[in-house]
């Protein structure tokens, strides 16, 4: 007896992936036959396909969607990356430029002040020597001053000119005359000397007070220099600061850059991966509906020989009324035959001849109970086997609820980037399930090829055989008949189709169901 769980859960299964696959990858829809068009199930699993389709086309726009996202970020990236390393290096040279400038500058100045220091401390020793001079000369003209205002005042207050004029002139001394001239003059002279020696001393102290300010002033550059030093040291410690913290700046940006790089990679295998995955799920979508097609194409041909096998059974129920209709006119014969026994006894030969014939048709009821016994079993087996129908019904409610799982799976396809690997995972399973049901559905195409052999070699025989038969009619052999001709009622429990026998009705189960 075919099992058709196992054949029907994975031809349900497949007709739910794969018309959903062919939906989408070739933009067809699903031949549905013209008897199960109007179907509620039929219509909402068409729905549900469609559905999917959209699901399945949306995620493919958001996945499209945000890769050219990824690209602009990563030109954006790439730019902002040369922009910083073009301004890192300009930040470099700069500061090294600026602080190698500022130090030659201060060097230069520190050189022109020791210079200046140094020129400033001669003049300052010169003018030391020449004050020095300055002071004594001026001592010495002070202390000729003193002696010659002494003896002007001498010569003034005391008359002494007078009495020495008189005695000039009594005693005409020439050389007295000629000394206190030489005296006037010399007195005329240290005048002049001394009002040269105080113009001097005026101007050195003048150049003094210059120096003094001249110190102080190199005092005021030397602590100048020392905090332009200072300043110069923390610039340089600001510089290497600002320097380590570019270096730093740039260790982060080319980590930066090396993880975008990976995940660059990582998302390029991924996504190389999942269009491959998309081909090859595409491929064995394509197989599928061919083998689809071609299971159709068995199940007409199948429906055509099971039609034929009808009528091939109404000619024997045709036959088999004439045959009890032979039987009773048989049996009526028969029954005169016997009230007429004492005349048949004239009859030998005829008699001896009813007795073979009536042999003979004892011979073919006897075939032909075997036939009704054999056709007695498979009324069981095909009662049996409809009871099978509410388990097969149960599985598609089963079945149903996983593809409604499905469809909740799928519709979460648009989520973050970071599902991908599952997604894929998920895609691989399901392509993996879809193989395993394409070798159930080849395997079950085997059971069918094989059951069609073993029905057509266990067919009964024509109707030939019978032909000509004439044989008495029995009860037992009429209830026989009568048993035989209580067909078994192969009935759809949704739509009420009426099929030949079991294996029909089980294909027109899934495709309803469906």
């Amino acid at each position: 007896m075919v099992q058709p769980q196992a054949q029907a859960g994975s031809a349900l299964k497949w007709e739910m992936a794969g018309g959903e696959g062919i939906g989408v990858g070739s933009q067809g829809s699903l031949r549905v036959p013209p008897d199960l068009a109007d179907s509620e199930a039929v219509n909402r699993l068409l729905g549900d396909n469609h559905q999917l389709r959209e699901a399945l086309r949306r995620s493919n726009v958001a996945l499209k969607e945000r890769c050219e996202e990824m690209e602009e970020w990563q030109q954006r990236s790439r730019k902002e990356r040369e922009f910083l390393s073009c301004r890192f290096q300009e930040a470099r040279a700069l500061p090294i430029d600026g602080a190698n400038e500022f130090l030659k500058l201060l060097k230069s100045h520190k050189e022109k002040l020791e210079e200046n220091l140094q020129e400033f401390r001669i003049k300052n020793k010169e003018l030391e020597r020449k004050r020095e001079e300055v002071e004594e000369e001026r001592d010495c003209l002070r202390n000729a001053n003193a002696q010659l205002q002494l003896e002007l005042s001498q010569i003034q207050g005391g008359g002494v000119l007078k009495d020495m004029l008189q005695r000039s002139d009594s005693q005409a001394s020439n050389s007295e005359s000629a000394h206190l001239a030489s005296l006037v003059e010399e007195l005329q002279i240290a005048q002049a000397r001394y009002k040269e020696l105080v113009e001097k001393y005026d101007s050195l102290q003048k150049s003094t007070a210059q120096r003094d300010k001249s110190e102080a002033r190199l005092k005021q550059k030397d602590k100048d220099f020392g905090q332009m030093t200072k300043d110069s040291e923390a610039l340089k410690s600001q510089v290497t600061s600002l320097l380590g913290e570019l270096q730093e700046r740039q260790t982060c940006l080319e980590n930066s850059e090396k993880e975008r790089e990976r995940l660059q990679e990582r998302l390029s295998t991924k996504t190389e991966a999942l269009q491959f995955a998309e081909r090859e799920l595409e491929q064995l979508k394509k197989q599928h509906s061919v083998t689809v097609d071609q299971l159709r194409l068995q199940t007409e041909n199948l429906e055509t020989a099971l039609k034929t096998e009808r009528h091939f059974l109404t000619e024997e129920k045709r036959k088999l009324a004439q045959l009890q209709r032979a039987y009773t006119q048989l049996f009526q014969d028969y029954d005169t035959k016997l009230k007429n026994e004492s005349q048949v006894k004239q009859r030998g030969g005829e008699v001896e001849d009813l007795a073979c014939r009536l042999e003979e048709a004892e011979r073919a009821l006897a075939l032909k109970q075997d036939l009704i016994d054999k056709l007695k079993e498979e009324v069981e087996q095909q009662r049996t086997s409809l009871e099978t129908i509410p388990v097969l019904t149960a599985q598609a409610e089963i079945f149903k609820a996983d593809f409604l799982a499905e469809r909740e799976a799928r519709e979460k396809l648009n989520q973050r980037k970071e599902e991908l690997q599952e997604q894929l995972n998920k895609t691989l399973a399901e392509l993996d399930r879809m193989k395993q049901e394409g070798t159930s559905r080849a395997r079950m195409e085997v059971m069918q090829q094989r059951h069609l052999e073993d029905f057509q070699s266990g067919r009964p025989p024509q109707a030939g055989m019978f032909a000509g038969a004439t044989v008495p009619f029995s009860p037992s052999s009429f209830r026989r008949q009568s048993m035989s001709e209580e067909l078994p009622d192969f009935r759809c429990p949704k739509c009420q189709y009426q099929a030949p026998e079991m294996d029909t009705l089980q294909i027109h189960v899934m495709d309803c169901i469906q």
